[in-house]
């Protein structure tokens, strides 16, 4: 699966690599420099190219380490974790894949009933997909939809969560324009409820959730995942969350749809 995912990245970089190595020979074609000083300012158009070049190379030696290693399927329900380690995977549409610590695979948050004309601005431009009423859903790693949750609004985004039957058990609201640089909002209940206060740090993405009751329900810092934990995942390119074992499971299926929501809002925007 992880092997999947690194051919899969290795390849939209070399097809990334061809499109903007054409566009530059275009552009150098019919703009030729003539001087020294503008031969020197078409380097620029270097940089993509051997951006595109690295991580299609990365991505060859990522692969090779890990086509055989073997990925085993969690045996523990998501509801029974109390951790995710979420890896961003290579896909058209932004998707991501949830792990424990030793490497098992839980399921994956993934776009569902996606319309056709989403697909070109996820190729073109994968932040709009952030404006853009959508629904996510958590997928176990038998297929089985666990929950979702439906992002919509631009000045104020709401987060309407559901359970697997597709009923509404709450929600997560955010005023946009008061949280340019902390994220600040409001984990619900179905009955309107604020069950938890959020506030995430909008640079480095911090966040210690912790209700009136002064109980952490979630924890994630800084991006990085403690390398000394697993074998398997060596890269710095991983998201752990501590989630509490103490939550029923409503509060927790709330709370990891928050949690799949703030994640793939960072997909979107490529972080």
């Amino acid at each position: 699966m992880i092997a999947e995912m690194f051919k899969r990245r290795e390849k939209y970089a070399y097809l990334g690599l061809i499109v903007v190595t054409v566009f530059s020979g275009v552009f150098l074609a019919f703009n030729l420099p003539k001087t020294n000083g503008e031969w020197a300012e078409m380097i620029v158009l270097l940089l993509p190219i051997l951006f595109l070049a690295f991580i299609a190379l990365i991505s060859r030696k990522k692969y090779n380490e890990v086509k055989g290693v073997d990925f085993p399927q969690s045996h523990s329900s998501l509801l029974a974790c109390d951790h995710l380690i979420l890896k961003q995977d290579a896909a058209m549409m932004p998707r991501l894949l949830s792990f424990e610590k030793d490497g098992s695979f839980v399921g994956r948050y993934q776009l569902v009933d996606v319309k056709w004309w989403l697909y070109p601005i996820a190729l073109f431009q994968s932040s709009m997909l952030s404006l853009i009423p959508h629904r996510v859903a958590f997928l176990s790693n038998e297929g089985k939809k666990v929950f979702s949750f439906r992002r919509e609004g631009f000045k104020k985004t709401k987060v309407t969560i559901y359970d697997h039957e597709d009923q509404v058990i709450g929600t997560y609201e955010q005023e946009e324009f008061k949280s340019l640089v902390n994220l600040n909002g409001e984990l619900k209940d179905e009955n309107g409820s604020v069950i938890l206060p959020v506030k995430v740090a909008g640079f480095s993405g911090d966040f210690h959730l912790i209700d009136e009751d002064g109980h952490r329900w979630a924890y994630f810092y800084n991006g990085r995942f403690p390398h000394e934990y697993t074998k398997i995942f060596k890269d710095m390119d991983n998201d752990i969350v501590e989630v509490s074992n103490r939550l029923s499971e409503r509060d927790k299926v709330r709370l990891l749809s928050f949690i799949g929501f703030i994640f793939m809002e960072r997909s979107f925007k490529g972080r």
